[in-house]
């Protein structure tokens, strides 16, 4: 049997865990969510594919530049091999392009699992925002009731999304990782050592 202090422990460490992707999130969506709209305005666009559109393109760039950063590492802080051996600079702007190829594919399949959270996150927004702006009248009341039903949706789909990576998808993160930098699993083995 379980003892009580790690359950508790457990419960509070995934309530702290929950808060800072909650904050996270919610920021992200207060910045990204003007992006949205303007793309939505601009290119006529409904909800969905602006917001598809939008993780597109956002997580392209991210792991983009995470892996240009971690590529410029790797390649000023290696040891000087013989020149012989030592890549040249067509063959360094081939491996980024090949990665960046691996790149599009993981940004593909993250933008659909992010759209999912958001339709999980929205259809909380719509409920409560509803039903507080109801009972509220007032222009700055419904304002902050809006964030709060913003908040409150973020959290329930940040805590689906704790639990489906911590507990059904546990091998996902570092799956991708191994994916991106080395491209394919076989490379799990190697990685391993390090």
């Amino acid at each position: 049997m379980m003892d009580l202090s790690i359950i508790v422990s457990t419960i509070v460490g995934f309530i702290k865990l929950l808060l800072l992707v909650g904050v996270v999130s919610f920021v992200l969506y207060k910045i990204f969510s003007p992006v949205r709209k303007w793309i939505e305005e601009k290119y006529n666009l409904t909800w969905i594919k602006s917001a598809i559109i939008l993780n597109f393109v956002a997580i392209f760039l991210f792991i983009l530049l995470f892996y240009l950063y971690f590529a410029y590492i790797g390649f000023s802080s290696a040891p000087a091999r013989d020149p012989d051996l030592e890549f040249n600079l067509f063959e360094n702007l081939g491996r980024i392009a090949i990665s960046a190829g691996r790149i599009l594919i993981v940004a593909v399949i993250l933008s659909a699992f992010l759209l999912f959270f958001e339709l999980v996150a929205s259809m909380f927004m719509g409920k409560k925002g509803a039903k507080v702006q109801e009972v509220k009248s007032s222009k700055k009341s419904k304002s902050s009731s809006n964030w709060i039903a913003e908040f409150i949706g973020i959290i329930v789909a940040s805590a689906l999304f704790l639990i489906l990576i911590l507990f059904v998808f546990d091998w996902a993160i570092f799956g991708l990782f191994i994916f991106i930098f080395y491209g394919s699993v076989s490379s799990l083995p190697l990685v391993m050592f390090f």
